[in-house]
């Protein structure tokens, strides 16, 4: 069975397929046999710059064209995901995301028998679990699933799959619709792909059915992160200090993270160095590869 890594690249006036190319060479650096796929828009993959080729293995563009295009929201495409992956066995990430120093092959163990999985579990950068109360605020009120869907398991056959990504469709493509009609009381002031996902789920009646906790999973949501400060910025670089070695390992504040899969959110994150960091241990273990 085919499996392996997509990612959604969507070019924009800023270079947004750099997230993508970094977390494709992390994907790399922990397992050099590991496949990764950038999905772009439709017409879109002579676009994607030279420089970023060597590290995916496929370059697919959305079969339907970027649903998101008009304001930007490009995570709305995700209904997207089962008619372009190519592989029968699927992980998706945001592309804001590294995966670091992780056991490739023990994550993919872990999701074996799975269908379709979303963790319902995530770690913030102490190590700890994140605080649900503020990053789930919607879910919570409305009493939706709380699940994490930066990180998504899916065989592509599976009837779970079909139904998921099939009501992903109209809900994801009339969102604005849907938030009217189901947000009464309070409403998520824009476009949020998680709860959109969330109340997917909770439309299906699939939450029991496809959570799946994993210890792998970071999520550095500032809101989440039990930060005492009343006021907190949308980004979290702004006020916590944060190093990544060319060891590979991730620092914030006073706190390591050696292994993991960190979705880091904020844009702010990703250096040139840290993309020459991976690039460079990518390109040392194909050299080594090659004269093995």
């Amino acid at each position: 069975m085919s499996r392996g890594f997509v990612t959604i690249g969507i070019d924009t006036e800023q270079d947004q397929v750099k997230y993508s190319y970094a977390l494709a060479l992390s994907v790399k650096q922990s397992d050099p046999n590991s496949e990764v796929c950038l999905i772009v828009d439709k017409d879109k993959s002579d676009t994607v710059p030279g420089k970023y080729y060597d590290a995916f293995d496929y370059i697919v563009e959305l079969p339907f064209g970027n649903s998101g295009h008009k304001d930007g929201f490009h995570g709305s495409n995700l209904w997207q995901l089962i008619h372009c992956s190519p592989f029968e066995e699927t992980i998706y990430l945001d592309n804001d995301t590294i995966v670091k120093n992780t056991n490739i092959e023990l994550l993919w163990d872990t999701y074996s028998n799975c269908d379709f999985a979303v963790s319902d579990t995530a770690k913030s950068y102490r190590n700890v679990s994140c605080d649900k109360r503020k990053r789930f605020e919607i879910e919570k009120q409305y009493n939706l699933p709380q699940l994490y869907f930066n990180f998504i398991y899916f065989k592509r056959d599976s009837q779970t799959a079909i139904e998921w990504f099939k009501m992903a469709d109209p809900v994801f493509q009339n969102w604005r619709e849907v938030y009217n009609v189901f947000f009464k009381e309070k409403k998520p002031p824009t476009f949020d792909k998680n709860i959109v996902c969330n109340l997917i789920t909770h439309l299906l009646d699939l939450e029991d059915e496809i959570k799946q906790p994993t210890n792998m999973l970071y999520d550095f949501n500032a809101v989440a992160q039990g930060l005492w400060h009343e006021d907190i910025p949308s980004e979290w670089t702004e006020i916590l200090n944060y190093w990544y070695t060319d060891k590979h390992k991730v620092m914030v504040e006073n706190n390591v993270i050696n292994s993991g899969i960190i979705h880091y959110q904020d844009k702010g994150f990703l250096t040139d160095d840290i993309i020459g960091f991976l690039r460079t241990a990518v390109e040392n273990s194909n050299r080594r590869k090659a004269t093995a």
